[in-house]
């Protein structure tokens, strides 16, 4: 994908978190892939349309908090990026969004449906693009795998992810037109949000992330220690305050997920015959932008 294309989706993501969800998400007419009477218990199965509507309700809950780097430079490259690795992920077919936040606390998250999402302060945190792209691998492998989708599912009450994508395609009535109900739903689904990306996911489903990862940004060519070298960047790099007790608070200790993660470099290193690091790509389109 060329730059300017690049931009286009960036700055076409970032206009429709911004505003309200219309009739349709990502495209998709919800109301025709879940029937208003429709009462289907949370812990179904979820199609990919359905992913992909709470994906978009997950992110718009997210990026109400938070404000995006406003570099489109920087949003472009991190596309490119991303959008390779997806080629050689498991879901090539998900509306994919990659999006840089100005934030400086090191991190990076996802939502279901194809949102990932890397904050300013990890990208001071990384050096080259195999380093970008082992964080952006680790998140399209939570996605892959719908560990952030199981994790709201788990957390939501039976019923409530349900209730909620048929009220996205109640969403482009007035607002205040909407009931006392769609504000209780959106209300709890809220809170829900904010347990689980406070919480952090299930250390099992980090250490399948650290390993898929790996495998992903090696398929694409690049080399499967980047995201092990982030790792030890940002143990090493943060000031042992409350931005450091919150990393530790949503991941495993860093050593346990390095010593879990050597058997599947071990096994790179045997398999993989492509080392790509890119550190002067990385300077040249990694212009942050201050906080």
């Amino acid at each position: 994908m060329n730059s300017i294309n690049s931009k286009i989706v960036v700055i076409s993501l970032l206009l429709g978190l911004l505003t309200a969800c219309g009739m349709t998400v990502q495209g998709i007419d919800v109301g025709r892939v879940i029937g208003a009477g429709s009462k289907a218990m949370d812990v179904g199965e979820k199609t990919q349309e359905e992913e992909i509507a709470m994906g978009q309700e997950t992110a718009e809950v997210l990026m109400a908090k938070v404000s995006i780097a406003q570099d489109d430079q920087l949003q472009a490259y991190v596309n490119r990026v991303g959008y390779w690795l997806v080629q050689h992920s498991s879901r090539k077919s998900l509306p994919w969004h990659f999006v840089v936040l100005n934030n400086p606390a090191a991190n990076a998250f996802a939502a279901p449906g194809g949102y990932v999402f890397i904050t300013t302060g990890m990208m001071d945190n990384i050096h080259n693009e195999a380093e970008l792209a082992g964080v952006l691998a680790h998140e399209i492998a939570h996605v892959s795998d719908k560990h952030y989708l199981h994790a709201l599912e788990s957390n939501s009450r039976s019923g409530l992810v349900t209730d909620l994508l048929v009220l996205a395609q109640q969403s482009s009535k007035d607002k205040e037109e909407r009931s006392s109900e769609s504000t209780r739903i959106t209300g709890q689904y809220d809170k829900v949000v904010a347990d689980v990306y406070n919480r952090g996911l299930d250390r099992d489903d980090e250490y399948r992330a650290d390993k898929l990862g790996a495998i992903i940004a090696a398929r694409a060519g690049y080399d499967h220690y980047g995201f092990a070298s982030v790792l030890q960047n940002v143990e090493g790099g943060m000031v042992k305050g409350n931005s450091f007790l919150g990393f530790l608070k949503r991941h495993p200790d860093t050593s346990k997920r390095l010593t879990a993660l050597e058997d599947t470099l071990l096994y790179l290193d045997l398999n993989s015959d492509s080392y790509r690091v890119l550190a002067s790509r990385y300077a040249v389109n990694s212009r942050v932008t201050p906080y």
